[in-house]
């Protein structure tokens, strides 16, 4: 009774300590797809279609979506079905914020969604040189969505997101050549 005159009150909640990988760059080449691009190592290629691929990294049950589609008369259906999917998350966003992308040197052009809230997808993007290829990506999770223990593995995807936009180049093309 003496010894104490303060109450005891329990410490707030945690978060795991979050590991992650040190960065490394690796140059990523589909088979059998006209594209490549530069983003970190420590993602595992899976094939899901001929040229929809999946960059996984397992340690954090993350993977980023890919899919790649010829253009065929049909950019702006295309850019509107990306917009769709991304706006399909207001539902449970509190904010979506667009980056349009540019760069003229590789020919490609894109935006980059950023979706705040606890959404399946934090990060999204297409890419296109809009003129005969377009990618379009998304970064899920196989977890329970917590954005708050979850924000630096989105926050260090994001990155590698912005990487592979950066460095994308579409092979075949006649402005590479040029």
């Amino acid at each position: 009774m003496l010894s104490c005159s303060e109450r005891y009150s329990p410490k707030p909640r945690g978060y795991i300590r979050v590991d992650l990988a040190p960065k490394k760059d690796k140059l990523f080449a589909p088979q059998n797809c006209p594209f490549n691009f530069t983003t970190s190592n420590y993602f595992e290629l899976i094939y899901k279609n001929t040229c929809w691929i999946d960059l996984e990294y397992a340690k954090h049950n993350a993977t980023i979506h890919m899919t790649y589609k010829k253009i065929d008369n049909d950019l702006f259906k295309l850019l509107e079905d990306s917009r769709n999917m991304v706006y399909k998350h207001t539902v449970k966003a509190d904010a979506i914020s667009e980056k349009i992308y540019h760069n003229n040197l590789n020919q490609t052009h894109g935006t980059l969604y950023d979706i705040e809230g606890e959404t399946a997808s934090s990060v999204q993007f297409h890419i296109t040189d809009s003129i005969n290829n377009f990618i379009r990506g998304a970064l899920y999770f196989q977890v329970n969505i917590n954005k708050d223990s979850l924000s630096p593995i989105i926050n260090y995807l994001r990155d590698d997101i912005l990487k592979i936009m950066e460095s994308l180049r579409w092979e075949n093309e006649t402005f590479l050549k040029e």
